[in-house]
């Protein structure tokens, strides 16, 4: 079993204290130094833009200033760390923009708008992206309205909520990561009976995407740590076997700068992807230090 050294750990602490974005920074001080939710909050409110919606890189891939449910849905995931109930303000005004840009016809949101186009971007994000996977993102909206609905009553939810249900059942190909990923956070918050009824498709569409045999993976793809990072996790069981692999090889995947980089490219604006490259070592970075530290994969000092 291999432990991220203390030499390994320290620098990747000096690399998100000195390299990765204000936002990361914050948010490491926060989650492993005891730093203020607040400064979290502070540098996050720079994304916000007057609609209460979030853009300007926040999903570093997406480089326009609009909003778009895609920054936004990334602001909320920041947000659900709260634990200090700093942030319900800006949920509010967060939340107020998706029930502004509801789509009733679409039972949903566009996941990034049309000025998008104008702005550096990752050649797969074009106007209507995710047309065809409807749960990318609108189940994880739906899961954050169910978060918040007694901070933030959203009057068509339960509409959103039942057309998710048929989708998945009728419509989808069980075969998108990111449409996974956003079914999986909408099923942690239905109640019990509604999550059981989705529960064998949910089977079906992590077996799709989660290849058990870890040398048939190639490049971007889904991994049975993308969907957990804790033992706590539901899914926890199921790939039991498979998680001492994968911890490994996330040790063994730190950069010599102390940072863990994406697999992936944009193939187009080049000389705009580096930055959205640096952007990403510090976000997964952070998220290769909290799976690490819940698994128990960080030396201790004896």
């Amino acid at each position: 079993m291999k432990l991220l050294s203390h030499e390994q750990t320290d620098r990747a602490k000096q690399y998100m204290l000195t390299q990765a974005r204000a936002l990361e920074a914050a948010l490491y001080r926060y989650e492993f130094e005891g730093g203020s939710f607040s400064e979290v909050l502070e540098e996050l409110s720079r994304y916000q833009n007057d609609d209460g919606g979030f853009g300007h890189g926040l999903e570093p891939d997406l480089r326009c200033k609009e909003s778009s449910a895609l920054a936004t849905t990334r602001a909320l995931e920041l947000l659900r760390l709260d634990g200090t109930g700093e942030g319900e303000e800006m949920v509010i005004r967060t939340l107020g923009y998706l029930e502004r840009t509801y789509i009733p016809e679409r039972f949903g949101w566009d996941i990034i708008p049309k000025e998008a186009e104008q702005s550096p971007r990752a050649i797969w994000w074009k106007y209507g992206a995710f047309a065809d996977h409807w749960g990318n993102p609108n189940a994880d909206i739906a899961a954050y309205f169910m978060d918040y609905r007694a901070l933030c009553p959203f009057g068509p939810l339960d509409s959103v909520i039942r057309y998710a249900l048929d989708y998945l059942r009728e419509a989808c190909d069980l075969t998108e990561m990111h449409e996974l990923f956003c079914y999986l956070r909408f099923k942690e918050r239905l109640p019990e009976e509604q999550a059981l009824e989705i529960q064998e498709l949910l089977e079906r569409y992590l077996d799709n995407c989660i290849s058990s045999d870890t040398a048939e993976r190639e490049g971007y793809g889904a991994t049975a740590l993308s969907i957990m990072d804790s033992p706590n996790s539901p899914y926890y069981k199921k790939y039991k076997n498979m998680l001492p692999l994968e911890l490994d090889l996330l040790v063994e995947t730190q950069g010599e700068d102390g940072a863990w980089e994406p697999n992936w490219t944009w193939y187009q604006y080049d000389e705009v992807w580096p930055l959205a490259k640096e952007e990403w070592k510090g976000i997964l970075t952070l998220n290769a230090l909290r799976t690490l530290r819940n698994f128990k994969r960080i030396e201790t000092v004896q």
